[in-house]
C-alpha cells in the first residue's frame, strides 16, 4: 500500500514544476465583442458562449441534439452544443436549459468549475466561503476561491454583468502574452541545468475510505516532513527528511531519515526508534522506478507538447518584490481525470522506459484523479524559479479489482525554495550505505501496513 502513495507522489512533484501552461491572450474584450445585444444582466446561453469561446472548447466530434429551448439558428447553438458534448451543462427534467435567464454567480461557479474539472471534493482548507457547506455549489465555490479567481465575499445569487462574466473568465482563462513569455522563458533558462538545492517542508494527509472500514485503523493520518536535498539529475538525489505523523492509533516519535536515490538504487538511514541505532537499507531492485532515468526527463517534462494543453492551465497574478529581488507570480491549476493515459502520452513524449511506465501503471489503475494547484515566483533577472507552494489532491477509486479500496483521498501540500541551480554538486553514494543489506520484500510489505 506504501508503495503506491509514494509513486504518485514522485509523479506529482515533477509535475508541479513542469507543466505546460495553456496561455490565451487579453481575453476580456474579445468575450464581450461575441454578444450581439448585451443587456444589464448576462444570460445563461451568454456566459456559456464566453465560457466555450475563452476555454477553448472544440466543436462536437458527432452530432448534437439541442434543448427543446434553444432555436436551432440561435447564435449560441454551437457554442451549446460544445458545452453539452464537453459534459458542462445538461438539460432539466424537461430537458431544457433556460437560455434567456440569467446567470447567478453560483451558476457561473459551477459552470468554471466543471471545464477546469475541480474535483468532487473540498479544496484543501478550510477556505472562507459565501455559502454553507450543505450548498450545490459549495465545492466549487471552495476550489475558484483557493485558486484566488472569485472572492469569499460575492452574493451566490447576483446575477452577473457581461462586464463581470468576461472579467471572470479573463482572469481564468486570459493571462495575456506577458505571461506566457514569462514561461518560455522560465522554461529556456532552466532547460539544460543539471543541478539545485531546495529545502521547505511539505504534509499529506491521508484519508480512509468510509464505505471500508477497517477495525484499528483511523480514519485519517497526517504527516509532517521538513526537507533538504540536493538534486544531480546524472547522478541522482540526495536528501534529509525530518518527518513527525499524526492520526496513529500509537503516539510515535518524529523519524530523522537521510536518502539517496542513485543508479545504484535507493538507500536509506533511520533511526531506531527503540535502540536509538541508526542503520543504512537497501530498497528491493524494481521496488521504486529509476529515480536518476526520471530526472534525466526533466527537461522534456518542461517541455510538454500542445497536447497537454487541455490538463494544465496557467495565470499571471502580478509582480512582488522581496528584499533585493523581483518576481513574476504565477499560478496554475492542473486536472488529471485518467492517469495510465495520461502517463502513457507522457511516456511516448519524454521516452520513459517500459520498466518505468509499468511502475505506475498499478497507480493507474486505482487512481480517479490527481489535481494539482500552486503559485511560483519567477526571478525576474534570471527567470529561474525560486519559490513554489503546491498542494496536490488525489482521489482514488472506491474499489480495485471488484474490491473496496481502502484509501479516500491523499491531500499533500509543497513550500518549496531553491538555490544554488547549476552548482557544483555531487551526488555520491557513502561507502556505508554501499554495503547495506537489501530490505526483504516482505519487511517492506509488513511495514506499510502496520
Amino acid at each position: 500500500m506504501k508503495r503506491k502513495p509514494i509513486l504518485l507522489l514522485v509523479l506529482v512533484v515533477l509535475l508541479t514544476f513542469s507543466a505546460n501552461a495553456a496561455l490565451a491572450g487579453d481575453l476580456q474584450q474579445t468575450l464581450l465583442d461575441k454578444l450581439p445585444q448585451p443587456k444589464d444582466k448576462l444570460t445563461r446561453a451568454e456566459f456559456i458562449a464566453m465560457l466555450v469561446q475563452a476555454a477553448a472548447l472544440p466543436a462536437p466530434a458527432s452530432p448534437v441534439t439541442l434543448p427543446p429551448d434553444v432555436p436551432a439558428d440561435a447564435w449560441y447553438a454551437g457554442d451549446l452544443k460544445a458545452a453539452l458534448a464537453a459534459g458542462i451543462i445538461s438539460g432539466s427534467a424537461k430537458q431544457t436549459v433556460n437560455p434567456n435567464q440569467p446567470i447567478t454567480q453560483a451558476q457561473a461557479v459551477v459552470l468554471l468549475s466543471r471545464v477546469l474539472r475541480t474535483p468532487g471534493i473540498e479544496a484543501p482548507g478550510p477556505l472562507p466561503t459565501p455559502v454553507p457547506n450543505s450548498h450545490w455549489a459549495f465545492v466549487p465555490f471552495t476550489w475558484l476561491i483557493k485558486e484566488g479567481l472569485v472572492s469569499p465575499a460575492v452574493n451566490p445569487e447576483a446575477h452577473l454583468t457581461p462586464a463581470e462574466g468576461a472579467a471572470l473568465l479573463d482572469k481564468a482563462f486570459g493571462s495575456g502574452k506577458l505571461a506566457k513569455e514569462i514561461m518560455e522563458k522560465s522554461q529556456a533558462a532552466q532547460a539544460g541545468l543539471k543541478t539545485l538545492r531546495g529545502t521547505g517542508n511539505m504534509s499529506m494527509i491521508i484519508k480512509a475510505n468510509p464505505a471500508v472500514p477497517v477495525q484499528g485503523v483511523p480514519s485519517s493520518i497526517s504527516m509532517q516532513a521538513k526537507v533538504n536535498y540536493e538534486i544531480n539529475t546524472e547522478q541522482g538525489l540526495h536528501q534529509q527528511l525530518s518527518m513527525n505523523f499524526g492520526g496513529l492509533p500509537q503516539t510515535m516519535p518524529a523519524i530523522e531519515m537521510e536518502q539517496y536515490m542513485v543508479a545504484e538504487g535507493m538507500y536509506m538511514k533511520m533511526k531506531d526508534p527503540l535502540t536509538a541505532e541508526s542503520k543504512w537499507m537497501k530498497m528491493p531492485a524494481g521496488s521504486m522506478p529509476d529515480f536518476v532515468e526520471l530526472m534525466q526527463q526533466q527537461n522534456k517534462f518542461m517541455q510538454l507538447p500542445s497536447e497537454f494543453d487541455k490538463y494544465f492551465r496557467y495565470r499571471l497574478v502580478g509582480e512582488k518584490t522581496i528584499g533585493q529581488k523581483n518576481y513574476y507570480e504565477l499560478a496554475y491549476f492542473g486536472n488529471i481525470p485518467d492517469l495510465n493515459q495520461f502517463m502513457k502520452m507522457l511516456g511516448s513524449h519524454v521516452g520513459m522506459s517500459q520498466d518505468m511506465l509499468k511502475s505506475f501503471e498499478q497507480s493507474g489503475s486505482i487512481v480517479r484523479s490527481i489535481t494539482m494547484t500552486g503559485k511560483i515566483l519567477v526571478d525576474k533577472e534570471k527567470y529561474f524559479a525560486d519559490q513554489s507552494t503546491a498542494s496536490a489532491v488525489v482521489v482514488f477509486n472506491d474499489k480495485l479489482n471488484g474490491q473496496p479500496f481502502p484509501m479516500q483521498l491523499i491531500n499533500a501540500t509543497f513550500n518549496f525554495s531553491y538555490q544554488d541551480y547549476g552548482s557544483k554538486i555531487d551526488i555520491k553514494l557513502p561507502a556505508e550505505a554501499a554495503k547495506a543489506e537489501v530490505l526483504p520484500l516482505d519487511a517492506q510489505v509488513n511495514s506499510s501496513t502496520n
